[in-house]
C-alpha cells in the first residue's frame, strides 16, 4: 500500500510539474509562492489592503491581524518544529529517481513534509474567511493558488501540499471554535441576516450577535 501511495504521489508530481508545466508561467508560480519578496506586493499591495481595513474598522482591524499572526504561528511550529523534523521527508529535487525530469524552479530547505506553505495559508484562511465572508472565495482560492505553485516549482510532493492543507484548516478551525466563536472582543462587526436568504445558521448567529 505504501508503495502505491509513493507512486500515485510521484505520478501526480510528474502530472503537474511537468505536463501541465509551462515555463511561461513559472515567474507567475514564484510570484505566488513569494509574494513576501514582490516589490509590488509588500509596498503597494499589503499597504493598500491596510490602509483600507483600517480606514473601515479602525483599531478593530488589528484583531484579525493578530489573530491570523497567532494562528499561522501555531500552524507553522506544528508543521515546521515537529513534523518536519519527525518525519524528515527529503525534497522532490533531493530524490535522485524523479531529478532527471522534474522542474526543479523555486528554492526551498530543510524536510519536504507537510508543506509550509500551505499550512499558513490554510490557516490563515479560515480565520481571514470568518471575519470577511464576503470574501470567502478569494481568500481560499488564493490559498490554493500559494498550495499548487509549490508542486509547480518542483519543491513539495502532492502529499506534501495536501497535508499542509488538512493541518493549517484543522489548526484555523480549533482556533475559530475555541476563540473566534466564543470570545466577543475578537470580533470586528455584527453581521445582518437577509430575512428571504440567510441559512437558519446565520440567523442564530445574527439574533445572537445582536442581544450583545
Amino acid at each position: 500500500m505504501r508503495e502505491l501511495i509513493e507512486r500515485m504521489d510521484i505520478d501526480l508530481l510528474h502530472l503537474f510539474n511537468v505536463r501541465w508545466g509551462n515555463p511561461s508561467l513559472d515567474q507567475f508560480w514564484i510570484a505566488v509562492s513569494h509574494l513576501q519578496q514582490q516589490f509590488w506586493f509588500s509596498y503597494i499591495v499589503a499597504p493598500s489592503l491596510l490602509m483600507i481595513l483600517f480606514y473601515i474598522y479602525g483599531w478593530r482591524a488589528f484583531r484579525p491581524l493578530i489573530m491570523t499572526a497567532v494562528t499561522v504561528g501555531i500552524a507553522d511550529a506544528i508543521a515546521y518544529r515537529l513534523i518536519k523534523v519527525a518525519i524528515d521527508r527529503p525534497r522532490p529535487f533531493e530524490n535522485p529517481e524523479i531529478a532527471g525530469w522534474l522542474r526543479h524552479i523555486g528554492e526551498a530547505h530543510g524536510p519536504s513534509f507537510p508543506s509550509n506553505h500551505a499550512t499558513n495559508c490554510f490557516a490563515a484562511a479560515v480565520i481571514l474567511a470568518w471575519y470577511f465572508p464576503e470574501w470567502v472565495r478569494l481568500i481560499y482560492a488564493f490559498a490554493l493558488l500559494v498550495a499548487y505553485s509549490r508542486i509547480a516549482l518542483g519543491v513539495h510532493y502532492p502529499s506534501d501540499v495536501l497535508a499542509g492543507i488538512i493541518l493549517g484548516y484543522t489548526v484555523g478551525t480549533v482556533v475559530k471554535m475555541l476563540l473566534l466563536n466564543r470570545i466577543r472582543a475578537l470580533r470586528i462587526r455584527k453581521p445582518v441576516s437577509k430575512p428571504e436568504t440567510d441559512s437558519d445558521d446565520w440567523r442564530l448567529r445574527s439574533r445572537r450577535l445582536a442581544d450583545d
